[in-house]
């Protein structure tokens, strides 16, 4: 798990592959960018969605401390490594990431669509998850391999934000979301070591065996 750069992507994958319609044109794509995507600002065509993390902060009520485990989707640096042995740390520390997902229309027809698109499978005001991927380094057969853990997307709220601009009607929503994340802590212990050799050798030396593991 990349702390941020996973979530980032997780968000933008859920809102990307929304269409709209009108009398014109029957699936026109709504873009996903980011709030400061430099040069894909100059290509941005209507309507679309755009993403910024406002807040990050520890979800104190979802502390819990003074005990060791094992989280698999985390990578702990150097310790991830299978001539390593096993690896624990304390409780990863909660944390809340709120994002910004505004919406931007020139149609009413096309910002009533995504507000419904986005409330009704996407943004779910009630019991929403996110599914964040992080690619791995191995390959098998060809084929990349993924981690995925499920995350709590909270829905905190949803401002009308109706506009004009250069003399044209824009039509903005924003809603203001969070994720529930976490960050490890930074102190990792080596569990143990596997063994792969056992040098049993009685006392006085009768007989001396090697059982391999």
């Amino acid at each position: 798990m990349t702390f941020l750069i996973s979530e980032d992507e997780a968000l933008r994958e859920v809102l990307k592959g929304m269409t709209v319609s009108d009398d014109r044109e029957s699936a026109r794509s709504v873009g996903v960018w980011f709030g400061q995507p430099d040069t894909e600002v100059r290509n941005q065509s209507f309507p679309f969605i755009t993403i910024d993390l406002i807040n990050v902060s520890e979800a104190r009520e979802r502390v819990m401390s003074s005990q060791q485990v094992n989280p698999w989707y985390m990578t702990p640096g150097a310790y991830n490594d299978v001539d390593y042995g096993d690896w624990s740390m304390y409780m990863p520390i909660p944390m809340n990431l709120d994002y910004q997902v505004t919406t931007f229309a020139r149609q009413p027809r096309h910002d009533r669509q995504i507000v419904g698109q986005l409330l009704g499978t996407r943004l779910p005001v009630r019991f929403g998850s996110l599914v964040v991927r992080e690619k791995l380094t191995e390959v098998v057969d060809g084929v990349e391999q993924w981690d995925s853990t499920v995350r709590r997307l909270d829905v905190l709220g949803i401002a009308k934000r109706d506009t004009v601009e250069s003399g044209k009607r824009l039509f903005m929503n924003a809603f203001t979301v969070r994720i529930s994340s976490e960050v490890p802590t930074p102190f990792v212990e080596r569990l143990y070591q596997r063994v792969n050799t056992i040098n049993i050798t009685s006392n006085p030396p009768l007989f001396s065996s090697t059982i391999s593991a």
